[in-house]
């Protein structure tokens, strides 16, 4: 597995959605369109995809779920009815695809696509596959494959290099995964998309379903738990924030498209699981939290969490990518009452400690190059009344996951 792992992270190369067909067609992956759900957006893709899967399993449906990145392993990104792929189906169907496709040398991502979509199809013959976008919408490998529900969530700016520079660019790129006839379920769209919106409704004759607002409300004990109501009846949620109330009703329109007696499954929601999302785990013997935020509109959704949590200070382990706004994060995280910010950096992608911006590094009390340095040093000088926050990074996060034994409870 890991000899397979070296090979692939050497691989960048990447091939336009024409060539991508051209490749499923010579493994001979024809998914039903029906059966595929793709999912793109800037924010809440993943506890979207996580809910939607856990209330279809809870519906006696088999799921393939395909998503990015990973916390600790890459078999984290394929999941069958919840269930990470095994190193020896990964290996195995690895090596099937590698034999066909050898030519195309193909990119790391676009392999993981066709390993996920080979074991969906072939393998476990799933009654649904959902598929999370890896980066914007038009030219993702993900959408190469049929699908006849498209899935938009939470919109913002993101990846400016390569999706474009404002709100209107990065929609048309996302809005790119929409296809003739397509059922495209979404949150609320920004006023200065509306063009986008009303050009996929004549063009594609796309037939548009916006999440609800649901309402919810929140119980404070020595953590915050997050409710929300459905026609009379109330249901708690593992997700934390008024971001995840939004994911969850995302989901759940969704599912209701496809399962008529959707009410029958709405208690599973607080069973739903998405690692390193505000996720609680010891260290040593205190709770710390790694909530992967990792641009800032996520940071502007720990912030709305971090609401209903009571501390007296909160100390921020923060390490974040070289291609992330750290100035803005960093800028919102320090507006939190009473906050400490420890800065660090992340295992892939990292902005150098001594590469961040004089503004975060004046507004940082303790600078380490090294994760749990900087860790440890936030735990030591908090008490048990304070908060301790990982985040800046899904990277970071499972790093500190990882080297704290995975322990979440």
């Amino acid at each position: 597995m890991q000899e397979i792992l070296s090979f692939l992270e050497k691989q960048n190369k990447y091939h336009m959605p024409d060539e991508l067909r051209e490749c499923l067609e010579i493994l001979g992956i024809k998914f039903p369109s029906q059966k595929v759900i793709l999912v793109t957006g800037t924010n809440g893709k993943g506890s979207t995809c996580a809910t939607l899967q856990t209330l279809l399993i809870d519906a006696g449906k088999n799921v393939g779920f395909f998503s990015s990145p990973h916390i600790i392993r890459v078999n984290e990104r394929i999941k069958y009815n919840g269930i990470d792929i095994s190193d020896e189906d990964f290996s195995r169907i690895f090596k099937i695809i590698h034999e066909k496709l050898s030519n195309f040398h193909l990119s790391f991502f676009e392999y993981l696509t066709f390993i996920a979509a080979y074991y969906f199809y072939f393998e476990k013959q799933v009654d649904f596959a959902i598929f999370e976008i890896g980066l914007g919408g038009t030219l993702d490998a993900t959408n190469a494959i049929d699908h006849d529900i498209s899935v938009i969530t939470r919109l913002g700016i993101e990846h400016e290099d390569v999706l474009g520079k404002d709100l209107k660019s990065i929609a048309e790129n996302k809005f790119g995964i929409i296809r003739k006839n397509n059922a495209v379920f979404h949150t609320e769209f920004p006023n200065e998309i509306s063009d986008i919106y009303s050009k996929c409704l004549v063009e594609k004759n796309a037939r548009f379903f916006k999440a609800p607002k649901l309402d919810y409300f929140v119980c404070k004990d020595k953590y915050p738990k997050y409710f929300v109501n459905i026609k009379g009846r109330t249901y708690e949620l593992n997700l934390l924030g008024e971001r995840a109330v939004e994911n969850t009703s995302l989901a759940i329109e969704i599912f209701k498209y496809l399962v008529p007696n959707y009410e029958e499954y709405l208690a599973v929601l607080k069973d739903v699981n998405w690692p390193c999302r505000m996720e609680k785990i010891r260290y040593g013997n205190r709770d710390i939290f790694l909530s992967g935020d990792h641009n800032p509109q996520g940071i502007q959704s720990l912030m709305e969490i971090l609401q209903n949590f009571e501390f007296e200070n909160i100390y921020f382990v923060v390490g974040i990518c070289s291609d992330k706004n750290s100035d803005q994060m960093i800028d919102k995280l320090s507006t939190v009452k009473n906050s400490h910010i420890y800065l660090t950096e992340t295992p892939v992608k990292t902005l150098a400690v001594e590469d961040y911006s004089e503004f975060v590094k004046s507004t940082s009390e303790f600078l380490s190059k090294y994760p749990i340095d900087a860790l440890e040093k936030a735990v030591t000088e908090s008490s048990n009344n304070d908060l301790v926050v990982i985040t800046g990074s899904l990277y970071l996060t499972g790093l500190i996951k990882k080297q704290c034994g995975e322990s979440a409870y």
